[in-house]
């Protein structure tokens, strides 16, 4: 009996992370399953042509849309010949073109409700649908040639890296190279092209609605920390974004926000980020206990373990570069976690909210008292007499 309410009570106090809901479109040439597969993420494979023909995408949590999401014409014709003469060229009867129409109003809705979204390469027009507008040189969107980016990484995605540039190999001619992209750009770089080496973004976010998008001109079926943000990012960002929420209620600036797991192979994974100066959280993993190590170089400044804290308040003495290392405290490879370092006081929730009242408060007070120094008598809106021994002398109109 002892036994079996010791299980009730493990069962209703533990939290068990459920495997996100994902969607990926099928491609004709970008191994992206082969990744998912790596990092043991289920999902669900979908021709584009299928999706569009669905009613909603509420039944996901994340949608990958791999570059080469089209059916190939060149390799759906079939031409009718009898001996040396052609007699007829048709599409074949598996041939599905895509309702573009019906399929962006499906992620629109996806994205607007909180969905997750990944595209890749030539799938820059369902991102373009999500609010990115996008710019190409010439207006030619397949302009890049085969050879090396030299990009360099922003924010988040240099802090998982753990570099700010990276040597990127492309190994085909005519793929998308962006010349503007209005949205939060995480990596952008120098890359052949037609004309000539050229600069711009190479990789973007950007929110939409309650969701976000992100977008990479470039993409690889190796695994490799490049890919690996993304795909972490768009399957398990609810992951982070619960930690993130608890970060902006209390009005605190993000440092550094990861989600990631841990392979058969790693034991600790390592990121870098900027600490600013005085008082820091670290908001932790609420499900899977993880110990938490930060050095400026080679000095160790603290070190937790999670169990059951989920969040650490602590001072840092100076604007240091620091290195954040997070180790398993039980092995449980490709089980995901999120980590977020966010600085400033929890004094007040929605600090930013609160100070903001208090500015629009203060002037509109200021507003009244300067106008009730330059016309009292407007200001009160009534009539104002002058006596003088008893004797009425002056009235203000």
């Amino acid at each position: 009996m002892r036994l079996l309410v010791i299980l009730a009570m493990l069962f209703f106090t533990l939290r068990v992370e459920a495997a996100p809901r994902v969607l990926v479109f099928k491609s004709y040439h970008d191994n992206l399953t082969t990744l998912l597969d790596v990092y043991h993420i289920p999902y669900i494979i979908k021709r584009a042509s299928v999706v569009a023909g669905d009613s909603s995408l509420s039944g996901f949590d994340a949608v990958f849309i791999p570059c080469g999401v089209e059916q190939p014409i060149e390799a759906s014709i079939q031409v009718m010949a009898h001996g040396q003469r052609i007699q007829g060229v048709a599409l074949k009867d598996d041939y599905e073109g895509i309702d573009y129409k019906r399929l962006h109003a499906l992620l629109q809705d996806f994205v607007k409700s909180g969905g997750r979204l990944y595209a890749a390469g030539y799938s820059y027009r369902f991102v373009e649908a999500l609010g990115c507008s996008l710019s190409f040189f010439n207006n030619f969107p397949h302009y890049g040639t085969s050879g090396r980016i030299h990009s360099f990484l922003h924010d988040d995605f240099a802090s998982f890296v753990m570099r700010d540039d990276m040597q990127l190999t492309v190994n085909y001619n005519g793929w998308v190279a962006l010349q503007k992209a209005n949205a939060s750009i995480l990596a952008k770089g120098y890359f052949p092209t037609v004309g000539g080496e050229r600069e711009g973004p190479v990789a973007f976010f950007k929110k939409y609605g309650n969701g976000v998008v992100y977008y990479s001109a470039y993409h690889t079926g190796e695994d490799s920390l490049y890919m690996r943000y993304f795909i972490f990012r768009t399957a398990y960002g609810m992951l982070v974004d619960e930690l993130l929420q608890k970060a902006w209620y209390w009005g605190q600036s993000i440092a550094l926000s990861v989600v990631d797991t841990f392979k058969v192979d790693e034991y600790a994974r390592s990121y870098t980020c900027t600490l600013p100066h005085g008082a820091v959280t670290i908001y932790l993993p609420t499900s899977y206990p993880v110990q938490v190590d930060i050095f400026a170089g080679k000095k160790l400044l603290g070190s937790w373990d999670s169990g059951f804290i989920n969040e650490i308040s602590w001072y840092n003495p100076v604007t240091q570069d620091v290195t954040v290392r997070v180790y398993q405290c039980s092995r449980a490879a490709y089980k995901p976690f999120a980590l977020v370092i966010a600085q400033g006081r929890r004094i007040l929730p929605y600090m930013p909210v609160v100070r903001l009242s208090m500015g629009a408060i203060a002037v509109i007070v200021l507003l009244g008292l300067t106008w009730k120094r330059i016309n009292p008598r407007k200001f009160t809106g009534k009539r104002r007499y002058w006596f003088r021994d008893g004797h009425f002398i002056h009235r203000q109109k």
